[in-house]
């Protein structure tokens, strides 16, 4: 039930195997499998056999050999898949679990800003207090003036104010 990836083969296989009209699914198992084995697959740009094995497998109607069709050897086989291997390295791996927060780009500039209260809210209660005026900035927390006093709060939490009349952090440096 967790793992989509087979839930999805295996709706394939079952709808395969429906395809035939015998109640023994065994006996059509192998040629169902082979066929799902030597089918091409878009995202990879091969077949599952070619995957594992190196080249493709031949089915029941490629055993009558053309004569364009080039031979190789099981030695020539086995060096070409020994190159292959040493040529293979690790894909760069990535961290998921690094969350970044979205940080407005007003947020560092505006003189005022709202407070997301976390509490569990009434259905009609504002999702925000404020606005409240900006004393410090720092990268990761912003000291504001709530009710007369000077609290730490987390950008996380924060959302910039715009008040008619009020310059931005970015215009009063400037003059």
């Amino acid at each position: 039930m967790s793992n989509g990836l087979i839930e999805r083969w295996h709706r394939s296989l079952k709808a395969a195997i429906k395809c035939y009209t015998t109640n023994n699914w065994v006996e059509v198992l192998p040629l169902i499998l082979l066929g799902f084995r030597s089918s091409w697959k878009e995202d990879l740009n091969a077949t599952p056999d070619e995957m594992v094995y190196g080249e493709t497998l031949r089915i029941p109607g490629q055993f009558f050999a053309d004569e364009n069709t080039r031979n190789t050897t099981e030695c020539e086989f086995v060096s070409n898949l020994r190159e292959r291997m040493r040529s293979l390295r690790p894909t760069q791996t990535s961290n998921h679990s690094v969350h970044s927060p979205f940080v407005e780009k007003h947020l560092y500039s505006t003189p005022s800003v709202f407070v997301r209260n976390d509490a569990v809210r009434k259905p009609l209660q504002p999702p925000y207090d404020g606005p409240f005026p900006v004393i410090e900035r720092n990268e990761k927390f912003f000291k504001i003036k709530i009710r007369g006093k000077d609290t730490n709060v987390s950008v996380d939490r924060l959302k910039a104010a715009f008040i008619a009349g009020e310059k931005s952090h970015t215009e009063s440096t400037a003059n």
